[in-house]
């Protein structure tokens, strides 16, 4: 069994179980744990995380669902899986991604609710007009990032506000790059085309629910494909 030399460190407080998470693969990564080496107890954990060991568990769960530790019961919790240095930059990039994507989502959800106030007829004709383009490719299987960007830029346009237009504009090109580096996620948002006219269609006839909804099922997809990304980097 190997010697545990490097000191856990405590963690903020208001951090929840995924920070826990990041924190148990940093020490597994720092002391070069091995599979099948085993882990400090779930109480040992809690106190030097400085944290409840629901936190802890709830952290254990998730290494454990993504395979990196096998819990037995009676006897602790082993490595599976080495950690390398490739997967901590990747579980980095992952939450630097979801902060961007939540940030987009949050101010471009404030542009449709602002466009319900606001926008013209000529703005919803030219949003659905891009919306029906999107569609046209991805029933040939195309995504365009390209007409996304087209459609995002008319949907804050209709908010009518230049300053959100902007900041919005510039998270998304920041998600556009961290994809380019992660690899191809077209397959899951061609899911996500059919929801961009429906978001159209809902400001045309002033269905606010069911834009917003429309626009979560977007979200959803978001993460799905940069969990997908993530694995696949992590296992190649």
């Amino acid at each position: 069994m190997m010697e545990i030399n490097q000191p856990i460190k405590p963690i903020p407080k208001d951090l929840l179980h995924q920070k826990v998470t990041d924190a148990i693969i940093s020490y597994i990564h720092q002391n070069g744990l091995k599979p099948g080496d085993k882990l400090p107890s779930e109480r040992q954990l809690a106190e030097k995380f400085s944290v409840g060991r629901n936190s802890v568990r709830l952290g254990m769960h998730l290494l454990e669902n993504e395979n990196l530790v096998e819990r037995i019961t009676g006897k602790g919790s082993f490595v599976k899986k080495e950690v390398s240095a490739k997967s901590i930059q990747l579980k980095l990039m992952s939450v630097n991604y979801k902060d961007l994507l939540e940030m987009k989502i949050c101010l471009e959800r404030l542009a449709i609710r602002r466009a319900f106030e606001i926008v013209t007829t000529e703005q919803i004709a030219i949003l659905k007009e891009i919306a029906l383009r999107h569609c046209a490719l991805a029933e040939e299987g195309i995504f365009s990032i390209e007409i996304d960007r087209e459609y995002h830029i008319a949907l804050l346009d209709c908010g009518g506000s230049e300053t959100l237009s902007q900041v919005v504009l510039s998270l998304i090109d920041s998600l556009n790059n961290y994809t380019g580096m992660l690899g191809n996620a077209s397959e899951s948002w061609l899911k996500t085309v059919p929801y961009h006219l429906d978001i159209a269609n809902a400001i045309e006839h002033g269905q606010l629910t069911f834009a917003i909804a429309a626009h979560e099922y977007i979200f959803q997809f978001d993460l799905k494909a940069l969990n997908s990304l993530i694995t696949n980097k992590i296992d190649t």
